[in-house]
């Protein structure tokens, strides 16, 4: 399965989405975390000394978020999919038959004319040509970049051994 299939019905690319299970961040956090409470002993005594939260809501929060078999890990992607937003382009492309939104003859029309966002992507696929786009988005997925905060994350913490132990 290639990276094809991540690109989306408007132009974004799938593997940048944090709901993406190929996605890790979000769950190399979790897992960083519980990794943190379980040395700390957290699970021990903070149930008994901390009134103001439930120590074992907040861990199977952290344990949701750990897992890649949740409703919130998206297996694929919109193309996989049914729904979406409302004001979605899916139907439209299904119906005729193009793979992204900007690749139609009568793109922008007047249902996208006023996305500026979609606009951008548009003018980035079409100057780079769909494969050099699509490289130059499993590049940014590699860097741990998420379309919706349009931030890149990067989880690289190794825990130390201790001495002796």
């Amino acid at each position: 399965m290639g990276p094809e299939r991540l690109i989306t019905y408007c132009g974004l690319y799938g593997g940048c989405c944090a709901r993406y299970k190929g996605y890790r961040a979000f769950r190399q956090a979790a897992e960083i975390v519980a990794e943190i409470c379980d040395a700390h002993g957290f699970h021990y005594w903070m149930p008994h000394v901390v009134s103001e939260f439930s120590y074992e809501e907040f861990r199977k929060g952290v344990e949701f978020f750990r897992r890649d078999d949740t409703w919130f890990t998206c297996e694929g992607c919109c193309k996989g999919g049914g729904g979406g937003p409302p004001g979605c382009v899916r139907a439209c492309c299904k119906e005729r038959g193009v793979e992204v939104c900007f690749e139609c003859a009568d793109f922008p029309c007047e249902r996208v004319a006023e996305d500026t966002a979609m606009l951008a992507r548009a003018e980035e696929y079409r100057r780079l040509g769909r494969e050099e786009w699509l490289s130059r988005q499993v590049e940014r997925a590699d860097r741990g970049f998420e379309h919706h905060t349009r931030w890149c994350y990067r989880i690289e913490m190794e825990p130390e051994k201790a001495e002796g132990g």
